[in-house]
């Protein structure tokens, strides 16, 4: 009975759900055809997951998400959803209130065309290489998981920067350090040491590599060199202020969904001696956690190093900044219709009522809309109409047996903008084209 307009799916899912409040007449009689087509015997709940599953598809996910409860989600991916939608009042209450310093959205050039963000943790077990000095930290990511039907356009790695306060009176060359980031090419025995298919080794496997690599030189192999790295950034930081770092990684993993990845490799130095570590790493960039802190399991998880991925799946949306001035004013101008004609109808989805809310973070629920109304002979200049409806509209009067009425249907659809736990556990931001009604018309 229904199109596969999303805007239509969404509210076929509310009826389904019996929010009450919100079904017009008309949208309970095209939920009972919509149930004759599964026969008498069919349960309400076989119904429901049907739907389900085509709104899941139309997400594009293939199951429901069952993120962990205490699941936290990151506070850059906050900052960007609530940067997307261009005012902080707009985002739920319970979305982290401040910004993260030195991170926003992408330039305009990047976020024009994107409609997806995704940020994946680096993988904590293969922090240390072998062959390289502890100060050497390893970022591993698995990115395995991005969609193939989405096209990577940008990625960039982050680090935390928190001040160090004695640094705060030092000269300003006292206070200064270097971050160089490194791409592993290659590791001297990749038969032994490649980990490139790290979502498939467990910590058990790993821990059984470790193993055979140090027998193999304990019976006289050939000791372990360094691998074989690239410089990818360099960049001087004031150990006096705290900040996000952003390094450009895009070809690097465009790299890693064509070829074996490696990960990345971070130093930290002081300035002008490359070969000595800098003191205070550890409470200065976050690579890695901090066991002396009672607080660092919840802190960790919004500081800890973080790869996000822009993509976009070819359908028209992006993440460029909101803008809603424009659209309000466009609003003051229209005409108000008659009670009966075709117009525009308050329809307000609340993820909570479809048990949607574990895995959907923001927004909690959207005004979606739906058009409903007569298309009455003559039509008005307001109901927008096509010259083929005023012509449909034309003949009807004329004999209605001939052809029906216009239909009131939506002219003009605007996309909304989620952030949610995948089925993966990674936490995504992506806007989705046609899910509110923002104008009504006869056609």
């Amino acid at each position: 009975m229904f199109t596969n307009n999303k805007y239509e799916l969404v509210f076929i899912m509310v009826m389904v759900l019996r929010a009450s409040a919100m079904i017009p007449e008309i949208g309970r009689n095209n939920l009972i055809e919509q149930a004759a087509k599964y026969g008498t015997n069919t349960r309400e709940d076989e119904i429901v997951n049907e739907f389900e599953k085509k709104l899941l598809n139309m997400f594009g996910l293939t199951r429901r998400p069952t993120p962990n409860e205490d699941m936290p989600i990151p506070r850059i991916m906050q900052h960007l959803y609530k940067a997307h939608m261009g005012d902080t009042s707009d985002g739920p209450h319970d979305l982290y209130p401040g910004w993260e310093p030195g991170f926003d959205l992408p330039s305009d050039d990047i976020a024009s065309t994107v409609n997806t963000a995704r940020s994946f943790h680096h993988k904590d077990e293969f922090e240390r290489i072998e062959g390289l000095p502890d100060h050497h930290i390893r970022l591993l990511f698995n990115i395995s998981t991005l969609p193939p039907n989405e096209n990577l356009k940008y990625a960039e790695l982050l680090l935390h920067r928190e001040e160090i306060k004695q640094h705060v009176s030092l000269p300003d060359e006292d206070r200064m350090q270097r971050i160089n980031i490194y791409e592993v090419i290659k590791f001297p025995d990749d038969d032994v040491t490649d980990t490139s298919s790290f979502d498939d080794v467990t910590e058990e496997q790993n821990r059984i590599l470790e193993i055979v690599n140090k027998r193999r030189n304990k019976f006289g192999s050939q000791k372990m060199r360094e691998p074989i790295t690239r410089l990818v950034a360099t960049r001087l930081v004031d150990t006096s202020n705290t900040t996000w770092e952003r390094f450009d990684v895009s070809a690097e993993t465009q790299k890693w969904l064509k070829d074996k990845n490696h990960g990345l490799v971070v130093e930290i130095v002081r300035d002008g001696d490359e070969s000595t570590p800098a003191p205070d790493v550890t409470s200065h960039v976050r690579l890695r956690r901090d066991v002396r802190n009672e607080n660092e399991p919840r802190e960790w998880h919004h500081k800890r190093p973080l790869l996000l991925t822009y993509t976009h799946d070819g359908k028209e949306t992006n993440l460029s900044r909101r803008s809603r001035k424009k659209r309000k004013a466009h609003r003051k101008k229209e005409r108000k219709p008659r009670r009966k004609s075709c117009q525009r109808q308050d329809l307000y989805v609340d993820f909570s009522d479809v048990n949607w809310d574990d895995w959907i973070v923001a927004p909690h629920g959207y005004h979606a809309f739906y058009c409903n109304g007569e298309c009455p002979f003559p039509l008005a200049e307001y109901m927008n109409a096509t010259n083929h409806a005023i012509v449909q509209t034309l003949v009807n009067s004329v004999d209605p047996s001939l052809t029906p009425k216009p239909c009131c249907v939506p002219t003009e659809l605007s996309p909304i903008a989620m952030l949610y736990v995948d089925e993966c556990e990674l936490v995504v931001l992506k806007t989705y084209q046609q899910m509110a009604v923002e104008g009504c018309g006869c056609r």
